[in-house]
């Protein structure tokens, strides 16, 4: 399904007659390509085939108006590909549902710089032809690097959702006929595909083999190219989904499922799958993952860990169980929901990994009490700034069920602030928080200032909010910092007004002071904030989260 372009065994001898005809058209009836930061010089478009509702409106709308439907019968040819019945004949040799069709002429000198259309290839049920009509020797094609020239009278699949571009640098127009349609088995045949089989239609060592293929790309992509796992871990995701008959994008969906603890937010079976799709974030803690258990094999027993939170994919780990037999990993499987902990135990069995497992266990991981000590404990289940989730009660209660030399995954979270400016500026504050194997040791010893933080304001300034930002280190050189995913967003609590008052007042006032960050384990865990002044008599002027 991954192919780029390739030719279709299907030709169309260009007439005189065609040419000619759409020689006669004038310039008033084509239309500059809308789009005019993908492109330098001419390039514009007429519309032959398009929805039905826009036939007799703006010829804007005949030929762009291209992703308001997937069903053939809400496209009609117009007017204009009736007079070309040479062209209609041809078109009727396609035997797949044709949606739009457009005539596209590039003039020389015009580039087409590279872009992607997103989500128009074969493998995601629609496929983008080229008909070449009229065309130039210097005129080159690139689709993801492979450069092609497309001779007259012949037609062409091209996978728009890969990058592509073309130069044209030679001396008469370059005309194409442009055409989207639906992918179907026809059209698999004439370009040679193989047959699309379900990952339900494989067989047990198929899958296996599949899942592992995945993680090792995973874990050998360099990470200079690591946006290049956007299309694996997509389709790891979508996989999973459709093997455990799990409905990843509801059409309504208001993750009404998740369980309240007394530590923070369970997320939904559906919210915890859904992480998967978070490209860097799996790529990231899969590749740490793997390096950690890389460190800890050892021939005489196997790498235990424990997976607090699986959700119904365990999607950080699952990948890699392919990648090491089960003398070298037992995991024990711990989720508060037992739905997911069903869909979970089914596809590890659909991949024949169950021998890794030690054992599945529906349980609040913040009370759970394990029986052994374990190699690694993984459990990803926080937001930006700790906040709402449990992450820091489950880490905190199972530390003590940590070997000696065994770590935590993730092994840092790091937190550091940011005083907001009314201006939008920011300034950097020495505050700064770690949640790590110490940090979790001294919350189970009851130290509950453990994560707070603070840091002085020494002069009067207008700053509205306290920015919070969050590093992750996953496993020694893994890592996950600003924007890389939603972990990693800033976390923005503003003061008070009575506090924006004090800060902001008069001329004359000095507002120093020290801005501080508790944090609370409760049941809605995360950071408040409070500023204590030094230069009036009020001892404390609050502003909740």
């Amino acid at each position: 399904m991954g192919v780029a372009i390739r030719r279709i065994p299907l030709d169309f001898p260009v007439s005189p007659t065609l040419l000619a005809s759409i020689e006669a058209l004038s310039d008033g009836e084509w239309l500059a390509h809308v789009n005019r930061a993908c492109y330098d010089g001419e390039w514009d478009v007429f519309p032959l085939r398009g929805l039905a509702k826009y036939q007799d409106q703006s010829p804007i709308l005949q030929a762009f108006a291209l992703e308001e439907s997937e069903s053939e019968a809400d496209f009609d040819n117009y007017a204009s590909l009736q007079n070309c019945p040479e062209l209609t004949t041809f078109l009727a040799q396609l035997s797949c549902p044709i949606l739009s069709v457009r005539l596209m002429r590039l003039s020389p000198g015009a580039t087409i710089a590279p872009h992607r259309d997103h989500g128009l290839c074969f493998s995601k049920g629609q496929a983008r032809l080229h008909l070449c009509l009229q065309t130039d020797p210097d005129v080159e094609f690139i689709v993801e690097g492979e450069s092609v020239h497309m001779g007259e009278g012949e037609l062409w699949y091209l996978n728009a959702d890969m990058e592509h571009a073309v130069y044209h640098r030679g001396s008469k127009d370059r005309i194409h006929v442009v055409i989207d349609c639906i992918a179907n088995d026809w059209l698999r045949n004439m370009l040679g595909l193989p047959e699309y089989r379900e990952l339900a239609d494989y067989s047990v060592p198929e899958r296996q083999a599949w899942l592992t293929k995945l993680a090792e790309q995973i874990v050998s992509c360099p990470h200079e190219e690591r946006y290049g796992l956007r299309k694996p871990l997509r389709e790891l995701a979508t996989s999973l989904a459709n093997l455990s008959a799990l409905d990843l994008h509801p059409d309504i969906f208001l993750d009404t499922d998740f369980t309240m603890t007394p530590y923070g937010k369970a997320v939904s079976m559906t919210t915890a799958a859904q992480c998967a799709e978070e490209v860097l974030r799996t790529a990231v803690f899969v590749r740490a993952i793997h390096q950690a258990i890389s460190e800890r094999l050892h021939p005489e027993q196997p790498v235990s860990v424990l997976y607090a939170g699986t959700g119904p994919f365990a999607t950080l780990l699952l990948p890699l169980m392919g990648m090491f037999s089960a003398e070298q990993i037992q995991v024990t499987m711990l989720d508060i929901h037992a739905e997911s902990l069903e869909k979970l135990q089914a596809l590890v069995e659909a991949f024949g990994l169950g021998d890794r497992v030690a054992d599945y266990i529906c349980a609040d991981a913040t009370r759970w009490q394990p029986e052994i000590q374990f190699d690694l404990i993984v459990s990803e289940t926080m937001k930006a700034a700790l906040a709402t989730e449990p992450q820091v009660s489950i880490f905190s209660h199972l530390v003590s069920s940590l070997k000696p030399t065994g770590s935590l995954i993730p092994q840092a979270v790091e937190l550091t602030a940011n005083g907001l400016y009314r201006e939008g500026k920011r300034i950097p504050l020495t505050a700064k928080g770690r949640l790590d194997r110490t940090t979790a040791s001294d919350f189970a010893n009851g130290n509950q200032q453990a994560l707070d933080m603070s840091a002085p304001l020494s002069e009067r300034c207008s700053i509205q909010a306290i920015e919070i930002c969050t590093d992750i280190q996953v496993y020694g050189h893994h890592r996950l910092t600003a924007y890389d995913c939603s972990l990693n967003l800033p976390f923005v609590i503003p003061f008070s007004s009575s506090t924006q008052q004090f800060i902001c007042g008069s001329e004359t006032s000095k507002a120093r002071g020290v801005v501080q960050l508790a944090y609370s384990t409760g049941s809605e865990p995360g950071y408040s904030l409070s500023l204590i002044p030094s230069t009036t008599d009020t001892a404390e002027i609050e502003g909740q989260e």
